[in-house]
């Protein structure tokens, strides 16, 4: 953790804490439901192969209506997630806000959650992205703009898939990206250090007060089910910083 500003953070040292030994007697053994990959790289093959785990249909998914509420982004649109506190008054109170971007970079309205310009603690009864898979079952892929508000550094992780950052040639698939930190400008400065315990508000990011580099993020799903989004610092986690994502059989 070293060179990382992480708040409070986790100063415990590297230990072992198990010592994992083989003793294998024969030939290695092989499931039969292993995924065999190849070309220049295995994210290239899983993503370019007709008959990779990002491209062919999904396994056992059939055509059932989706859950009220929970459709497919509309062309064009992308997913905005924001990592700051729900109250920047109270330490601590880690964090995510959502909303949806048209083609034209304006907020869909209607789709922010918790409400406008707020952030929420994780709700593990709330689902804040619910998606279905693409026509046919097939996996779908989205956008996904990260917003850093605090000035202590978050990072992203998400279950159930990896995620290529844009404009980076889409072949390195990862499950877990740092976002750096926010830089309140000099008009806000004291605010946010003194009063804000560190943590930019939505409004003061959208008015071009807070800088802060967002990461856009290619994100394939091809897994039905129920699972998270967080930032992957325990405290943070823990404290907070996550989400659930629900992905559901395309109606057709």
């Amino acid at each position: 953790m070293v060179g990382l500003t992480m708040g409070s953070g986790d100063s415990w040292p590297a230990v072992d804490l198990a010592k994992v030994q083989f003793n294998q007697s024969g030939p290695r053994q092989y499931t039969n439901t292993q995924v065999v990959v190849g070309g220049p790289s295995d994210a290239a093959a899983l993503n370019q192969q007709s008959s990779g785990i990002l491209s062919a249909a999904v396994p056992s998914a059939t055509a059932a209506p989706a859950p009220a509420g929970c459709a497919a982004l509309a062309a064009g649109r992308h997913r905005r997630i924001f990592f700051g506190f729900s109250d920047v008054t109270v330490n601590n109170t880690f964090a995510l806000g959502y909303e949806e971007v048209d083609q034209n970079g304006h907020v869909v309205p209607g789709s922010q959650k918790p409400a406008a310009d707020q952030l929420a603690q994780f709700d593990p009864a709330q689902a804040t992205v619910c998606l279905p898979l693409g026509p046919g079952q097939t996996p779908v892929h989205e956008t996904w703009e990260l917003v850093q508000l605090s000035t202590e550094n978050h990072n992203f992780h998400i279950h159930q898939t990896r995620f290529a950052k844009k404009g980076a040639g889409g072949t390195v698939l990862q499950d877990n990206m740092p976002l750096g930190v926010a830089t309140p400008d000099s008009t806000i400065m004291d605010q946010v250090n003194n009063n804000q315990n560190g943590v930019c508000t939505i409004g003061q990011w959208r008015s071009g007060h807070c800088q802060s580099t967002t990461l856009v993020l290619d994100i394939p799903f091809a897994e039905l089910g129920e699972f998270v989004y967080h930032c992957h610092i325990l405290e943070h986690e823990d404290g907070g910083m996550m989400a659930r994502i629900q992905v559901v059989p395309a109606p057709l």
